[in-house]
C-alpha cells in the first residue's frame, strides 16, 4: 500500500464522528486510519462489524480525538480496531447514515 493511498484513506474519514462514540460526547473524531498488524496472538472485536479480528492480520487502527476546554489539559485520544476486510466499507456506510439521519 503506497503512502498516497495511506493518507487517502485518513483523508477520506478525518473529522467525521466515529459511529462507536455515538452515545458518548459529539465532540469526538476521526483523527488517523492506520494499517497496522501486532505481533501478538490476541485479538479485538472490530468496532463497526462486530467480528473478532486477529491483531497479527492486517487490520486498521482508527485513532479518534476530543478536544478539551482548557489550554492545559490534553486532549482526549481513543483507539479501535477496524476489520481489514470490509471494515472500512461498513464504517463508511454507518457514517452516510448517520449523515442522512
Amino acid at each position: 500500500m503506497s503512502e498516497s493511498e495511506s493518507q487517502s484513506r485518513t483523508v477520506r474519514f478525518k473529522g467525521e464522528r466515529p459511529p462507536w462514540k455515538a452515545g458518548e460526547s459529539s465532540e469526538w473524531e476521526i483523527r488517523t486510519v492506520a494499517r497496522r498488524t501486532a505481533n501478538a496472538d490476541e485479538t479485538a472485536t472490530c468496532v463497526v462489524t462486530g467480528e473478532t479480528v486477529p491483531l497479527n492480520e492486517p487490520h486498521f487502527f482508527v485513532t479518534s480525538i476530543r478536544p478539551t476546554p482548557g489550554r492545559f489539559q490534553p486532549e482526549e485520544f481513543d483507539h479501535a480496531i477496524v476489520a481489514f476486510e470490509g471494515g472500512l466499507e461498513e464504517l463508511e456506510r454507518q457514517l452516510e447514515d448517520n449523515d442522512s439521519a
